[in-house]
């Protein structure tokens, strides 16, 4: 049976852990600072629909308080701003036998963005992927608030560039059983691609949430987001379309959710956000590719100001969408 080694103990990487491990899984969860020390103290404080528990998890700071064996899988659930350290910290990481983590382990990325695998593959051949979908949130240390539907998250789950893994079967059963719903995908970067025209919207919701124009600027930036992509030359795929695969939200929960992740971070002040990797990324592909990108660029710059300067969740400038929403007039939008 596998062990799954989850960087990251976030919205992500916790629930994850938390549900392998109630089905006797094996898991190791690597957190770090007050969350680390809250998880190893007391559990991880897990709020789903059906009720609150805490979870006891084998929990580590760093690589090398881990003993890495033939048989682990590295499951990469950090945010992307973060992922080329942790790709450098675990890579050669020594495993029993004389290999290292990159020559003889696979590697999952359960990250938003098109850029997490392709960083990944430099060191490990075995590198799979995921389009994630999962509304839950880390707003305090040691608890996770998961208020997913029946199913707790969604993964179209497949190999980078493309293909599957020898193994992704047993991945996507350990998942299932967990309580995930698994779809296996030998087209990972169509999954990505549509799960990043979704994640264009995360700075309006950090910073728009309801407000009057927020469907209208939603609206805006994914339809530039789409047109970048498909320019690019990807086939965005729709995760909406298989009912099989949707997320439902809890609504008891829902004054507990803290909202996307670009919310969550600038909620903790956490003074980065994956902005530059979600709506930068349709920034750097339109100018590679000669699309114009301007809603895109500024909500990458709003948000990227809202974090250094502390700006709380809800307090972009309310004049932005009109002023951005005026750049699209006579595009055809």
């Amino acid at each position: 049976m596998s062990r799954y080694v989850i960087i990251g103990a976030g919205a992500i990487g916790a629930p994850v852990a938390a549900q392998l491990r109630s089905t006797g899984v094996g898991v190791v969860l690597v957190a770090r600072g007050a969350h680390r020390t809250a998880i190893a103290t007391d559990g991880l404080r897990y709020v789903r629909p059906e009720g609150e528990r805490r979870i006891k998890l084998p929990v580590a700071g760093s690589a090398a308080e881990v003993d890495l064996t033939v048989g682990d899988v590295l499951v990469l659930a950090t945010k992307t701003q973060d992922t080329e350290a942790v790709l450098a910290e675990w890579s050669w990481r020594p495993v029993t036998g004389g290999t290292t983590a990159a020559e003889s382990l696979p590697l999952i990325s359960l990250q938003n963005g098109l850029d997490n695998e392709r960083v990944a593959l430099r060191r490990f051949a075995r590198t799979s992927g995921a389009a994630v979908q999962m509304p839950s949130s880390y707003l305090r240390p040691g608890e996770v608030v998961a208020p997913g539907d029946p199913v707790v998250g969604a993964f179209y789950l497949g190999g980078y560039p493309g293909g599957l893994d020898p193994d992704a079967e047993v991945w996507a059963t350990d998942l299932r059983r967990s309580g995930f719903a698994v779809r296996l995908v030998d087209d990972l970067p169509r999954w990505k691609a549509g799960k990043l025209i979704n994640n264009v919207v995360n700075p309006v919701d950090a910073l728009y949430a309801g407000h009057e124009r927020f469907d209208d600027l939603a609206e805006a930036l994914q339809a530039e987001a789409r047109r970048v992509v498909e320019k690019a030359g990807f086939d965005p795929a729709d995760l909406s379309a298989d009912p099989d695969m949707r997320v439902g939200l809890s609504a008891d929960l829902m004054d507990r959710y803290g909202g996307s992740s670009t919310r969550q971070s600038l909620g903790k002040g956490a003074g980065a956000t994956e902005a530059d990797f979600l709506n930068g990324e349709i920034v750097l592909l339109g100018r590679l590719h000669g699309v114009p990108t301007p809603l895109n660029a500024a909500m990458q710059a709003a948000v990227a100001r809202a974090a250094r300067d502390g700006v709380p969740p809800g307090g972009g400038d309310p004049a932005l969408p009109d002023a951005l929403l005026g750049t699209t007039e006579g595009t055809g939008r």
